[in-house]
């Protein structure tokens, strides 16, 4: 779309316009003038000759010549008409001869001569004709110059200027469409160059290479283009820094303009709000009063901190902000730290520090206080002092495995000394861990029952570990297994993947319980642990151990089965090894 664009052939219409304009009224001007300036120098010319004629007459008169040859002569050279009088007879006329001389009526201009004899002296015009008289002696000399001639000079005068003034425009309006021609066609260029720009073409040139000001005008148009290119690409490499640098970062960031609205996100931002923000107001994209009273502060100029909560999908999040006013009233910037995580951890922590607090109180006071009995003269007891002994023995052991639990979930935890894998039959592993707990689960009255795979199947592992997987596991089941009843320990394949499981019989877990048993110290019932025995690290340590080996392991109970745990494990040589959990879980269903 042309931008202020004159219409096609204005600036040509308006040159032909101005000097046709300017060539009439100079013209009319010219005609104007003519009549009175014509008028006056024919005047002054017949004047001229009248006096002219007039001395001829005297000059002859006065070498003797007759008044009738003098007329003729003189009125022959000059033009004019001239008459010799004597009173009212004429002696000479240059229009009359012989007879026709004598009588002065209708020849001598009465009035003029009236003037002349009043002493009204010089020449005058009378009946479109110059008159003028003199004295000779006694004689009287009229001299009469016609004024058609002025009349033909006029009308000539006149003709030559219309000619000339049509001719003067024909010229001037072929002229100005050559000059158009030269002027116009490099002006359009310069206007097609500048609305191909403004409508976003930076390409557009004008490569003039004419030495005059439209050709300064047209390298200079390049010269700019050039350097709006140069800015345009600086800018964009600016901008593209900036969004690189806005999307690269965790936190969300969105800037709203002076009104409030949001004119630039990154993608953490947009993440969190499911769509793009740009064009909402803050309170739109994220419902929060907190943020909102932030927002509406910073625009006034005062920055704030802010901590909110909302809902992103199907989860409560906790955001920590900062929310700042840009310069000079244009808008404020906000950036939001998702700090879920870190009170999740800051709440882990204290469960931490509590459970282990707790899980050491025990056993430290029942040691502390069989110790004091002890020193107190039970030692001197000896039934007494055994028992006690017994069970400071026993709560010692407890400490021993609660510190050993510490360590292998610090261990499993640890990043720093990555478990080094390796391919492992997960069968034959089983079947020793099974032969190892056989005996305590005989000791329970549990039957243990491991259901072998039909072939060989090998899983990327590490030995160790796995087996640490699997004792908590099947230790755990025996634990929690009524007498009489079995645990069962099953390995088979599943797609690209090998699920090891472990069912035990025993009273189901409810699905709030069942979302944290891997927690650390998490207790279903207390009372019920405590008599069975165990830190509450174990299934910590399995969920942390399979993390490391690229493995999955998950829960579910019901009534009818019981509670099993599955240990999804990456099986060597199947396509696709070295997928994600996530790929596995959706192979195995």
């Amino acid at each position: 779309m042309r931008l202020n664009a004159r219409p096609e052939g204005g600036l040509r219409r308006t040159l032909v316009g101005t000097v046709v304009t300017a060539i009439g009224t100079l013209i009319l001007a010219l005609l104007l003038l003519e009549d009175p300036l014509v008028e006056h120098r024919v005047s002054q010319l017949a004047q001229e000759t009248v006096q002219t004629s007039l001395a001829e007459v005297e000059s002859r008169l006065d070498d003797g010549l007759p008044a009738d040859r003098v007329a003729d002569l003189v009125g022959a050279e000059t033009g004019t008409r001239v008459t010799i009088l004597r009173g009212d007879e004429i002696l000479g006329d240059t229009g009359l001869d012989g007879d026709e001389l004598g009588d002065a009526q209708g020849v001598v201009h009465r009035e003029a001569l009236d003037a002349f004899l009043d002493g009204r002296a010089g020449p005058r015009r009378v009946d479109g004709q110059h008159v003028a008289f003199a004295r000779h002696d006694d004689l009287i000399v009229q001299v009469v110059r016609s004024t058609a001639l002025s009349d033909r000079v006029h009308a000539t005068v006149r003709e030559l200027l219309v000619l000339g003034g049509v001719m003067a425009v024909l010229i001037a309006m072929l002229l100005t469409f050559v000059l158009g021609r030269m002027l116009i066609e490099p002006a359009r260029e310069l206007t097609r160059t500048a609305d191909a720009l403004a409508a976003g073409d930076l390409s557009a040139r004008t490569r003039s290479d004419r030495d005059d000001e439209l050709g300064a005008i047209g390298r200079a148009l390049d010269r700019m283009a050039d350097q709006l290119v140069d800015r345009i690409d600086t800018l964009r490499s600016e901008q593209d820094r900036l969004r690189t640098v806005l999307n690269s970062m965790v936190e969300a960031v969105f800037v709203t303009d002076s009104i409030g609205r949001i004119v630039a996100t990154n993608a953490a931002l947009d993440q969190m709000v499911g769509r793009d923000a740009r064009g909402l107001t803050a309170m739109e994209a994220i419902r929060s009063p907190e943020l909102h009273d932030a927002v509406r502060a910073a625009r006034k100029g005062e920055a704030r901190h802010v901590e909110f909560e909302i809902q992103v999908g199907e989860t409560e999040q906790a955001f920590s902000g900062h929310v700042a006013p840009l310069q000079e009233g244009a808008g404020v910037v906000a950036v939001l730290h998702d700090v879920s995580k870190l009170r999740e951890t800051d709440r882990l922590r204290r469960d931490f520090v509590a459970n282990a607090s707790h899980e050491l109180r025990t056993p430290l006071t029942a040691i502390r206080g069989f110790a004091e009995t002890l020193r107190d003269g039970a030692v001197d007891d000896p039934s007494a002092s055994r028992r006690f002994l017994d069970v400071i023995l026993r709560h010692t052991l407890r400490l021993q495995a609660l510190v050993g639990d510490l360590t292998a979930l610090s261990r499993a935890e640890s990043t720093e000394h990555p478990l080094e894998l390796e391919a492992v039959d997960v069968a034959s592993a089983t079947v020793e861990v099974v032969r190892g707990l056989a005996s305590k689960a005989e000791q329970r009255g549990v039957q243990l029952i491991f259901e072998p795979p039909n072939e060989v199947l090998l899983v990327t592992a590490n030995a160790r570990a796995l087996d640490q997987v699997l004792i908590n596991l099947v230790d755990n089941a025996i634990k929690y297994t009524p007498e009489n009843t079995s645990v069962r320990v099953r390995v088979h394949p599943a797609g690209r993947s090998v699920l090891l499981e472990v069912n035990n019989p025993g009273p189901p877990i409810a699905p709030q319980h069942l979302e944290r048993v891997f927690e650390r110290f998490y207790r279903i019932d207390e009372g019920r642990s405590r008599d069975v025995g165990g830190t509450g690290l174990g299934l910590s340590i399995v969920k942390h151990l399979c993390m490391q080996m690229g493995a999955e392991v998950r829960a579910r109970s019901d009534a009818a089965e019981g509670t099993t745990f599955v240990v999804q494990l990456r099986r060597v040589g199947a396509e696709g090894e070295g997928a994600s959990a996530d790929g596995l879980d959706s192979e195995a269903g």
